[in-house]
């Protein structure tokens, strides 16, 4: 009986020591089932690292700074940059080879802006001797930095409509040409820190014509929501609590609860054909259609770079703020209640959040 069990003991250590021993010329590799992980929808896994010798793709968008809570990211393929920008600020497109980050809207010009202007054929360098020769007798500054590797010429003092700080660079055939400004010279402390923050977090990505919804669409906060209508065409961030809702085909409502709560603002937004008008057209029938009502009038807006007209005290249910635009060939009408300004309360919870979707605004591409 003990010679059995000493039998079979061996044959267990046997068995045993095969299944440890590495792949031998006998030995078989069997395939073990792992558990399954699924990840929440919301969860990002990270990319694998790349083998050794495997060429890494050409820098792009993903080698562009994070953003923070107190900023938010500018992606701009078509120029070939990207840089991080105070959420303060809002971005303007004037023109096709300009980029303006500036406080609610292209007419203040009190809050620290920056103009950011992309051209072809010259250098920061001849650029800079012309500045400083067409202001002979003015006392312009000239040093050098470095903006995301290349060498920098910094002009300060530079007259202008403000006193204004220039940063010129180059990189490949293009010359970026940074315009800071106002320059208050007895504390540039203001202005100091939001161009470093600028120039800090500057970085170049290949320039391509393709622009994706990723590239305008702002990326929302913890306590935000993206806000992406492709019906409509537009994108934009509001705070979690709202509810959107698209009701009909030329009708989006913006909410907390429900569209009967009087203790939040609300955002109803209407999308027609254009019929040939522009904003101001718009803007003319609608204040003609309220003859006799007290309606103010503002210029100077935009809604996702487009000339936007806005009207304030136009009756309804509640009294409304309303803005005007015009992409393409539809009409887009956003109408903000309540803006009644003696409802204290209501009405700064309403400017805030016509703030932020002003800031936020996008058309898709």
């Amino acid at each position: 009986m003990k010679k059995l069990q000493f039998l079979i003991t061996m044959l267990i250590l046997a068995l045993t020591l095969g299944a440890c021993t590495p792949g031998g010329p006998n030995a078989e590799v069997t395939a073990t089932d792992e558990p399954t992980v699924t990840l929440p929808a919301a969860v990002e896994t990270a990319e694998p690292m790349p083998a050794a010798n495997t060429p890494v793709a050409e820098s792009g968008a993903s080698d562009c700074p994070i953003a923070t809570e107190n900023t938010h990211l500018l992606r701009d393929p078509s120029h070939g940059f990207c840089l991080l920008y105070p959420v303060t600020h809002k971005v303007e497109r004037p023109n096709p080879q300009e980029v303006v980050l500036v406080v609610g809207g292209l007419l203040n010009a009190g809050d620290p802006r920056a103009m950011i202007n992309v051209s072809e054929g010259r250098t920061a360098a001849e650029v800079a001797d012309e500045i400083v020769a067409g202001f002979e007798g003015f006392d312009i500054t000239p040093s050098q930095t470095t903006v995301a590797g290349e060498p920098a010429m910094v002009l300060d003092n530079v007259p202008g409509q403000d006193i204004n700080r220039r940063v010129l660079f180059t990189h490949g055939d293009q010359l970026y040409d940074i315009y800071f400004s106002p320059i208050e010279p007895t504390d540039t402390t203001a202005i100091d820190a939001f161009m470093e923050g600028i120039l800090e977090s500057f970085t170049f990505i290949p320039v391509s014509e393709t622009v994706t919804a990723a590239d305008e669409c702002v990326h929302p906060k913890a306590d935000q929501q993206l806000i992406t209508d492709e019906a409509f065409g537009y994108c934009f961030v509001v705070s979690s609590e709202f509810t959107y809702e698209q009701p009909s085909e030329t009708n989006a409502n913006i909410f907390v609860g429900s569209m009967m709560d009087v203790e939040h603002p609300k955002l109803m937004i209407e999308v027609i054909d254009a019929d040939g008008q522009d904003a101001a057209a718009a803007a003319d029938a609608l204040a003609a259609s309220f003859e006799g009502f007290a309606i103010e009038r503002t210029f100077g807006d935009t809604l996702g770079y487009e000339p936007a007209e806005r009207l304030d005290g136009v009756p309804g249910q509640d009294i409304g703020r309303v803005l005007l635009a015009v992409h393409g060939d539809r009409l887009y009408r956003l109408t903000f209640v309540p803006a009644d300004d003696t409802q204290t309360e209501l009405y700064g919870q309403m400017e805030a959040l016509f703030a932020q979707v002003l800031n936020t605004f996008r058309f898709l591409p």
